[in-house]
């Protein structure tokens, strides 16, 4: 069945909508108006146990897809397999095409956190993969993650046929941590040694700059891996 893209105006009602409607009901939106054809991704990270609380209350079943560079810190593979136990995940692993043993020999020479060592087009390849097939798209991305996010909207078209929703747009550190503590909600391991923002080992410290959760990202010079650019037009396309 074919199904009519939101419209421009469509999409600027919802996101002034969105900024007073509770997190929970932009999901069962998402839900309601992209089933079958609706996941949601996670990189099971330091906030990530929220997004997935919310969705699964919406929709226990709900579709979760996550990236695995096989590079992923081993606390992150243990934190996934526990929220996927106590939830009851329906959890899907979408591995990418990086060689593994052959990366860490080319790149033993390298010190954690240096920018050279990111994985970004396997992770881009791989996601757009997890992506295959969806009309919805729900994402944890939010403003507060760092400058390079502070325009999230809500709701947004990609070039790529998929409709992003990010229901925990505007949420603050602050309220992550509210809800995560309201409904005794399990945190990454890595939080309590201070990882506000936690990806695969080799790119991941502690944040150099405490304003900005992700500035321990690829050593603080780089703060995105390219996965929110996906569907969205390149400066030349633009112009």
């Amino acid at each position: 069945m074919a199904h009519t893209p939101l419209s421009q105006d469509e999409l600027e009602q919802l996101n002034k909508r969105f900024v007073t409607t509770p997190p929970q009901d932009i999901i069962r939106w998402a839900v309601d108006t992209f089933r079958p054809e609706v996941a949601m991704t996670s990189s099971f990270g330091a906030r990530s146990a929220a997004l997935i609380h919310l969705a699964t209350q919406v929709d226990p079943a709900i579709s979760i897809r996550v990236v695995d560079t096989g590079l992923l810190f081993p606390e992150t593979y243990e934190f996934m397999e526990q929220l996927r136990k106590q939830f009851k995940l329906n959890l899907a692993v979408y591995k990418t095409r990086l060689d593994v043993n052959r990366w860490k020999k080319e790149h033993a020479h390298l010190p954690i956190g240096h920018p050279d060592n990111c994985c970004s087009p396997y992770k881009v390849e791989t996601t757009e993969r997890a992506l295959a097939g969806l009309r919805g798209w729900i994402s944890g991305i939010s403003r507060s993650d760092a400058p390079t996010r502070a325009a999230t909207p809500f709701v947004e078209r990609l070039a790529n046929g998929v409709t992003k929703v990010a229901p925990l747009a505007t949420w603050t550190a602050k309220e992550y941590h509210a809800y995560l503590t309201k409904h005794q909600l399990p945190s990454h391991p890595l939080w309590k040694q201070g990882y506000t923002s936690i990806g695969c080992w080799p790119c991941t410290l502690r944040p150099v700059d405490p304003s900005h959760p992700r500035s321990g990202r690829w050593a603080g010079q780089r703060t995105e891996c390219g996965i929110h650019d996906i569907g969205k037009a390149t400066a030349s396309e633009e112009q």
